[in-house]
């Protein structure tokens, strides 16, 4: 993301605005690309759904609700210090073109799925043909499209900062599955402990994990798998989700109802030397409208890591400069159906004329476990 705002209570970003800067000079010509914008059309709150939890309190949702009173009242300090950065409400226009564009693009990036794959481009920013589709590849990463359970196979490094957007185990997400292809594996607490997170980390190593509201698996996180991966538990921020107006997309609610932000909850190895994050800051942002398209968080934890830090991102559906990413979805957000091209003259998005000539990328699918060129 790209911070726009910094306050005492933490930060407004651009995922967005970050992205666009990525590709704003794309195969070394004047062709840019961006997100399209529709994705970040949300200007209205989210119509709340029709809660079938038992509403009676036990004691851990009372802490619960105590946390979630202590996010809402930081929320108001933060806005109130920061209207100036929201735009006018928009009381008439409705969340329409950012929904089309998310089921369009999930669709079309479905459908174009590139899995058992690794690869890399060391250069600056391509664009690559793959399988009749175009996708987008930032400079310097590397990327595993390989599932979790293999990564020993894959990944022989060491990094400062190890980011995870598990798929965590969901009752309603298993519901909702049975009635849509565009579920995702969702994973056991102890699915995620067994990951070998710890033969992964620098003497540096600093772990964020995006994680739900769910009490258990905040527990399980800072309890058992953070001392498995020989981490300690720092402490947390907390995505609040908000319209271009600045409204929370759904009221801050008495648990177990839906709450406007997730949980960004951090770990360190015990030998850090660097400055930790400081708890219960604010990461405030207009989201996109697709499922699980979370913000990059590396210009905010840049101050906490070294320099030239080694970055992996696990669980990954997109791909960052700088960085290593791996998952089974590794480039469904790189795909064309997320992206407009600006510079329309220079060439044609769905031509691999000049992608194809852009040998500094190589990717190799169903690979060895070592990356090797193949243009």
């Amino acid at each position: 993301m790209s911070v726009i705002k910094n306050s005492n209570y933490g930060w407004f970003i651009s995922h967005e605005t970050l992205i666009n800067e990525i590709y704003s000079s794309v195969d070394s010509s004047a062709t840019s690309f961006q997100l399209k914008p529709d994705l970040f059309e949300i200007v209205q709150p989210y119509k709340p759904a029709k809660s079938k939890h038992n509403l009676k309190r036990k004691t851990n949702e009372e802490d619960f609700g105590a946390e979630v009173r202590c996010v809402e009242k930081l929320y108001e300090l933060f806005r109130n210090e920061n209207e100036e950065i929201f735009a006018e409400s928009q009381l008439e226009v409705r969340n329409d073109a950012a929904v089309t564009a998310a089921a369009t693009i999930y669709d079309e990036s479905g459908k174009n799925l590139i899995g058992d794959v690794v690869g890399a481009n060391p250069d600056g920013p391509i664009v690559k043909r793959i399988k009749n589709s175009d996708f987008l590849f930032p400079q310097n990463c590397k990327f595993y499209g390989k599932d979790v359970a293999d990564m020993s196979t894959h990944l022989d490094e060491k990094y400062d900062l190890i980011v995870l957007d598990p798929p965590w185990w969901n009752k309603y997400i298993r519901r909702k599955r049975k009635h849509t292809e565009h579920g995702y594996d969702m994973m056991y607490n102890e699915e995620l402990r067994n990951l070998p997170l710890e033969n992964y980390l620098s003497k540096e190593g600093l772990v964020a994990v995006w994680c739900t509201n769910s009490g258990q698996h905040v527990r399980t996180l800072c309890d058992e798998i953070f001392p498995k991966w020989g981490l300690e538990y720092v402490g947390k921020w907390y995505w609040v989700k908000v319209t271009k107006s600045g409204v929370p997309v759904c009221p801050f609610s008495e648990p177990p109802r839906k709450q406007p932000f997730e949980q960004i909850i951090f770990g360190r190895v015990q030998s850090r030397s660097l400055a930790d994050p400081a708890c219960d800051k604010l990461v405030v942002s207009v989201p996109s409208a697709l499922h699980s398209h979370k913000p990059p968080l590396i210009r905010l934890l840049e101050r906490f890591l070294p320099n030239s830090p080694t970055c992996l991102e696990i669980f990954a559906r997109y791909l960052l400069p700088n960085w290593t990413s791996y998952g089974k979805e590794v480039l469904r957000f790189q795909h064309e159906s997320l992206y407009e091209k600006l510079n329309r003259e220079c060439f044609d998005f769905h031509s691999n004329s000049r992608s194809a000539n852009s040998a500094l990328a190589y990717i190799t699918e169903m690979s060895p476990s070592r990356l090797s060129t193949i243009l």
